[in-house]
């Protein structure tokens, strides 16, 4: 785990204990409608969050990311409603839930060339909504009493603050492939390439090659359903179809078809440098996590 994600995590916690804890301290002073917003809000932020972090790291497993994400957002959801009341609990439960499980999904869907940005918006959503319950809450339990809530002034400034700091600890995932180093289940060869694909995933989902040079690419699945492959908008010659699915509007794509337990190839040589996307292109695959890049450096 890179630096700046345990820094996220470990902040997701503490604020939410936090806001937990006051809720609890104050829950006298809060109001039915108020304990139930908070902790709605809770459940489904947090949720949110945590389950596009979820979603990126277990790409490969779709299930196991949704099911982090709604249990993470349906606990925090539970615990903020306890001190107010079962309304409130029932709020942030289905919040909860809700939140995880959209969290899960979207974090599967952005590629991985904007896995960064999409964290670092939510990170900054989860902290903005949580100033904002702070307030919230600080006015209706002492309303005629100064807090460093009612300053913009100081907001922005811990803001810009701590986005000055966390810029500086470095990328949230680390790279996970390199220029000049296959990635996952690549072969020694650096231009011979295998995909393995199953419900719903390919492995690998990140591949880096060289502009000019001969590419051999397999895929292999290994999963129960049938799967294909194709590199969207890549320009290549010597395109050598070795596989025995194909036809002949298939010629000039880079595209592979390969039934359950088989293996089929392709050999081509990329032309224009740039990052491309492959996808399965079977009717909702794709939208189920069967996506990947394909760099032509």
């Amino acid at each position: 785990m890179s630096i700046s994600l345990f820094l996220i995590c470990l902040t997701i916690t503490l604020l939410s204990s936090f806001v937990v804890g006051k809720t609890a301290y104050n829950r006298k002073q809060v109001t039915c409608m108020t304990g139930m917003m908070i902790a709605m809000t809770m459940g489904m932020i947090v949720g949110l969050t945590v389950g596009v972090v979820f979603g990126i790291l277990f790409m490969d497993n779709f299930f196991l990311a949704t099911i982090l994400g709604m249990i993470v957002g349906m606990v925090i959801g539970f615990l903020a409603g306890i001190p107010v009341s079962v309304m409130a609990v029932l709020d942030g439960l289905l919040s909860g839930l809700m939140g995880g499980m959209m969290g899960a999904m979207l974090g599967a869907m952005i590629v991985p060339e904007y896995h960064e940005a999409i964290v670092k918006i939510m990170f900054f959503l989860f902290l903005a909504t949580l100033f904002i319950l702070l307030y919230m809450m600080q006015r209706e339990v002492s309303r005629n009493k100064a807090n460093f809530y009612s300053n913009p002034l100081i907001t922005i400034a811990l803001f810009g603050l701590f986005f000055v700091v966390f810029n500086q600890l470095g990328p949230i995932f680390k790279d996970t492939v390199s220029p000049n180093q296959n990635h996952g289940d690549h072969h020694s060869n650096e231009n011979n390439l295998l995909i393995k694909a199953e419900e719903y995933t390919f492995k690998s989902n990140q591949i880096n090659v060289q502009a000019g040079e001969i590419v051999t690419l397999q895929l292999e699945n290994i999963g129960e359903e049938e799967h294909d492959l194709e590199i969207i908008g890549l320009e290549a010659d010597n395109i050598k179809q070795n596989s025995t699915y194909h036809d002949s509007q298939e010629m000039d794509k880079i595209h592979l078809h390969a039934p359950s337990g088989e293996k089929q190839s392709i050999s081509f040589i990329p032309i224009e440098k740039g990052l491309y996307r492959f996808v399965c292109t079977l009717p909702g695959h794709e939208e189920s996590g069967m996506f990947g890049t394909f760099e032509v450096l």
